[in-house]
């Protein structure tokens, strides 16, 4: 009997070719079921991957016992040591303890697509293998997307040039510099917040947050002092200073949202041109500077919430479903556009937590083949694929070691 090492899956970039190379060793005599070789692509690009997903990373396993529902965690506080010395025949006053408790809890999470009975479900095919490996990709982003809104709901809120909300962020005073982030490392040590790992803070910026960053005034005269500057001329990251780390993604919450003193959601919007931003981009002719004006969720001429289909960029046509979708109406008032800041995370030690029933926190492959909907699918010509997480959750047991730096990176709103 043939035999086929399904690890070797891992690193195979082309899905197509390794669909082939299956289905010749099926042919061959080999017992390879194909819903297997789903599950195992499945597994195998979320543990490759994991490191690409810089949030999900984040987050340390504190796996669910006994089939709670509830992760239950406590912080004792700490005693603190004096220097007043004892009477004789008079014992001190006792110490007391106290304790707060932080409760996590896991959810499920799951896709799936449906296919036509043209699909052959009996040979691993081309489409449901290219598919199955979009949905190892789902999954993963899933748990990136999950971490990252732990991350920012339970974060400290620190606004670019000393602003005091969103209110006062302009184009001029949010552009990121290091000097707000040695402010914010400063008051994590004033906490009593431990560096991330290496003795070091992460910070996790974007691309845009990098380019003003290696032109900042602070950082520039770091290359000059150490002569450090080939890494960060090289692929624009900086080099660890300041007791941080610097890690780039591509999925940096960046948006005009924000919540108001009522717990109202609004967007930040503007009309006119940018001065500093044309002069980036190299327009010479002056304009008239941009005015910033507010949208509010309770008005429904400007929101609303809607389930649907998102259509593929590239295609244009309906990929996913996503259920409420924000949408906001920016027609009411001429020339508006969305005013964007970013929001860039700071992290020291016990910054996330993640928790789930023990064993139930990973993704699984499902394969549903024809006629096994049963009365639902009567003549066999429903089949799908799809994958679920059955129990997984995030959550921060130190808020202090998180801090969301709110700030407007001078490319963020140049189209």
């Amino acid at each position: 009997m043939a035999e086929v090492n399904l690890n070797a899956l891992s690193p195979t970039t082309d899905i197509m070719a390794a669909a082939n190379l299956v289905n010749q060793a099926i042919a061959g005599g080999a017992l390879i079921a194909p819903e297997i070789f789903y599950s195992k692509q499945l597994l195998d690009t979320i543990r490759i991957d994991a490191d690409q997903y810089v949030y999900f990373r984040l987050a340390d396993s504190m796996p669910i016992q006994e089939r709670a529902d509830k992760l239950y965690i406590r912080r004792w506080s700490a005693l603190q040591a004096h220097t007043v010395p004892l009477t004789e025949g008079i014992p001190p006053l006792s110490d007391k303890g106290s304790v707060k408790k932080y409760e996590l809890e896991a959810f499920q999470y799951g896709r799936y697509m449906e296919f036509t009975d043209k699909v052959n479900f009996k040979v691993v095919d081309p489409v449901v293998a290219h598919f199955s490996k979009e949905y190892s990709i789902v999954a993963i982003e899933t748990l990136d997307l999950l971490a990252r809104e732990a991350l920012l709901l339970n974060a400290q809120k620190f606004y670019a040039g000393s602003a005091l909300g969103p209110d006062g962020l302009t184009f001029a005073n949010g552009v990121p510099n290091m000097t707000d982030l040695r402010k914010i490392v400063l008051a994590m040590k004033k906490a009593l917040v431990k560096p991330r790992n290496n003795g070091r803070y992460h910070v996790i910026g974007s691309p845009e947050f990098f380019y003003d960053m290696i032109s900042d005034a602070t950082v520039a005269a770091y290359m000059t002092i150490n002569q450090t500057t080939k890494t960060m001329y090289d692929n624009t990251m900086l080099v660890p200073m300041f007791g941080m780390e610097f890690y780039e993604t591509l999925v940096v919450p960046t948006s005009g949202e924000y919540f108001d003193e009522d717990g109202n959601k609004r967007l930040k919007i503007y009309t006119g041109t940018i001065g500093g931003v044309d002069e980036v981009i190299g327009v010479s002719d002056p304009q008239a500077p941009a005015t910033l004006k507010d949208l509010d969720e309770t008005d429904e001429d400007q929101y609303s919430l809607t389930s649907g289909y998102v259509n593929d960029p590239t295609t244009g046509q309906a990929a996913s479903y996503i259920p409420n979708q924000p949408t906001w109406n920016l027609s009411d008032v001429a020339g508006a556009k969305e005013f964007k800041f970013q929001h860039i995370l700071i992290v020291g030690k016990d910054a996330l937590a993640r928790t789930g029933l023990q064993g139930e926190d990973s993704a699984k492959m499902y394969v549903k083949p024809l006629g096994s909907s049963g009365v639902l699918d009567p003549i066999d010509q429903r089949q799908s694929i799809g994958f679920k997480i059955n129990s997984v959750g995030f959550g921060s047991v130190r808020p202090e070691a998180i801090v969301d730096y709110v700030c407007v990176p001078t490319m963020v709103n140049v189209e």
